[in-house]
């Protein structure tokens, strides 16, 4: 519903503009908590008038478009068409609102589906290239747990080499590298508009849920084709087998400066009043606006919204930020539960079938438990990350808890399964926790696990190259300047450093798209003994003294045909020898060290060694 508002075509023919404003005294589902908006009167006012009356002015609120008040179902909707035959161009606009107390406020509109460029305008075009879309190939779908994600921050990432071009055009110079790094998947930062007032954003805090951010899809050579932009990007991608995950922020909206932002915030006189933002969850907002999911209007328009990039830009999964905000237990039904629910629900209709929806929640095990009630196909297991990054800044020693790290698919209910990276775009990088990026290799082992093990994986950009970045942890006094613009360095992509590490997240990431049995949940030792810090007595798990990790997975490979894997992996600084156990005998091959083959006789190998800040990974084919 609230995709077919702002501007577009009106169901009365021609082009203009709508606004809708849910009512509970018309459909009393729309809202439990909140009250009536009290308007009384909507023009529209924008850099477009003087296109109208050549003899008038922008801006002016005295000439501007008088929006008709109509009925609608669940509300009251205003509207106004342009008039025949207006020109083409790109113009910004607001809504001038009026109220019962005489009181009125230029707001942007909540549906737009293009950002102004300044004043956290919006904006509408007309002329330009249409927008279009290539879906991927359902042939080139890959299942949700074989997903190999590069996580990509669309200013940061081509800051060094856009040269003027927009930001989303600049993306496609990169993809066919991306691709042939191994990943299967890219998922986007935020691409949503942000405030206009901000000089950098990560786009976690939204004002507006339809339209791209005007930064990332502006040139002054192409200003009608901002939306084709986006399209062309999605669709390279595409091209290359590559889906596009969307990160996108549900929980809570930017206010802005002044009655900018979130523009549902100001429709109401009283902004107290708005059924869209409340609290449903104490929870951080981090200075916006909590979205308010006791109420169907809110859930409403944050689907629709959903519905929206999957239908008219064909994006081909979601991650969903800081699901704890929106997951409330004593409403165990309503808020993230619900749109998961709304969105599998469409998708079982409408396809496509493999769509990941990922959730961020806590950094604990509480992930497992709230992705299974909420539904959604994976869950960002924090830990995973974590205990390297605590490891490697304390000379890299690893405790018996390591083995639950791995064994990441457990409590999990299959085919929910976790998420797992060593990286993202929250905290500091693994080089940093090393020592430096001259100690890229310590971070080698901590790199096969993530190949190694259950989920789909995540990879920042930036990581396979080994960029070195410094940012406060969660929890810690954040300085004001936290999210800022932290550029990829290039240069350092094709250096001697960042040529090895490339090197190495290649192989790892092609040897798992070669053997989806690695994305299996089996795991052994599953019920591992914390107590054990030498290995169990079958020979599995740690040796905290040897810093010496082993572990057998195994899974259907891509003909059905039954995979085994036995990894090895070396946290310390020195060659390490060890008796490995095996659950078969005859030949295995090490996957990672040039396929050389090992005959295993009594299912064991004794005193083996193990490069320093290496492994093995020996498979063999049931």
């Amino acid at each position: 519903m609230y995709e077919g508002f702002g501007f577009g075509d009106l169901p009365s023919g021609g082009k203009g503009f709508q606004l809708f404003i849910p009512d509970n005294t018309v459909d009393a589902a729309q809202y439990a908590r909140g009250g009536p908006s009290k308007v009384t009167g909507v023009k529209v006012v924008g850099d477009f008038q003087t296109k109208i009356n050549p003899a008038g002015a922008n801006w002016d609120e005295a000439t501007g478009l008088v929006m008709n008040l109509s009925a609608h179902p669940n509300g009251f909707l205003f509207s106004v068409a342009l008039p025949a035959g207006f020109p083409d161009g790109y113009y910004q606009y607001k809504y001038v609102v009026s109220f019962h107390n005489g009181s009125v406020r230029w707001i942007g509109d909540p549906c737009a589906k293009h950002g102004g460029d300044l004043d956290d305008n919006a904006a509408f075009v007309l002329g330009g290239n249409p927008v279009t879309v290539t879906p991927l190939d359902p042939a080139k779908r890959t299942p949700v747990r074989e997903v190999i994600a590069y996580e990509l921050m669309i200013d940061d990432f081509t800051k060094e080499f856009r040269n003027g071009r927009a930001a989303v055009d600049a993306v496609v110079d990169k993809l066919d590298e991306i691709k042939a790094m191994g990943f299967n998947a890219i998922e986007f930062m935020p691409w949503t508009a942000w405030p206009d007032s901000d000089n950098f954003s990560w786009g976690y805090d939204p004002i507006s849920y339809f339209a791209v951010e005007n930064d990332y899809t502006s040139d002054p050579a192409g200003p009608l084709d901002k939306l084709a932009r986006l399209g062309r990007l999605i669709s390279e991608c595409h091209a290359r087998g590559l889906m596009v995950i969307l990160d996108v922020v549900l929980q809570h909206a930017s206010p802005g400066i002044g009655t900018r932002g979130f523009a549902y915030n100001w429709l109401w006189q009283d902004a107290v009043d708005c059924p869209f933002v409340g609290t449903f969850v104490n929870a951080e907002t981090f200075g916006s606006l909590p979205l308010d999911y006791h109420n169907k209007c809110t859930l409403q328009f944050i689907v629709d919204a959903c519905v929206y990039w999957i239908e008219r830009f064909k994006v081909d999964g979601f991650r969903f930020d800081q699901v704890s905000g929106f997951n409330n237990p004593d409403f165990p039904a309503q808020g993230a539960p619900a749109i998961v629910g709304a969105l599998k629900s469409y998708l079982a209709t409408n396809g496509p079938a493999e769509f990941p929806l990922i959730l961020e929640d806590t950094f604990d095990f509480n992930v497992m438990k709230d992705t299974n009630h909420i539904g959604a196909s994976n869950g960002w297991f924090d830990m995973f990350r974590s205990r390297p990054f605590d490891a490697l800044a304390f000379n890299n020693r690893l405790g018996t808890d390591y083995v639950r790290v791995l064994n990441c698919a457990r409590d999990f209910n299959f085919p929910i399964g976790p998420t797992i990276y060593i990286e993202n775009h929250d905290h500091a990088t693994l080089p940093l926790r090393a020592g430096g990026r001259g100690q890229w290799f310590r971070t080698q082992p901590y790199a096969i696990a993530l190949a190694t093990c259950s989920g789909n994986l995540l990879v920042r950009n930036g990581q396979e190259f080994g960029q070195v970045e410094f940012m406060v942890e969660p929890g810690q006094p954040e300085p004001p300047n936290r999210v800022q613009s932290r550029p990829l360095r290039w240069n350092e992509s094709s250096d001697t450093i960042g040529t090895a590490l490339k090197g190495v997240y290649a192989q790892l990431l092609h040897m798992r798209t070669a053997h989806p049995g690695l994305c299996s949940p089996n795991f052994y030792p599953n019920d591992y003994d914390q107590q054990w810090s030498h290995f169990s007595p079958e020979g599995y798990g740690i040796d905290v003294d040897k810093q010496v990790v082993i572990y057998h997975r195994w899974g259907d490979g891509a003909d059905g045909t039954l995979e085994r894997f036995i990894v090895v992996l070396n946290f310390s600084g020195a060659t390490q020898f060890v008796d490995i156990p095996f659950p078969t005998n005859g030949i295995w091959t090490d996957l990672i060290n040039g396929n050389t083959q090992v005959q295993v006789n009594g299912f064991r190998m004794f005193n083996f060694g193990v490069n320093s800040n290496w492994g093995c990974v020996f498979f063999q084919k049931a």
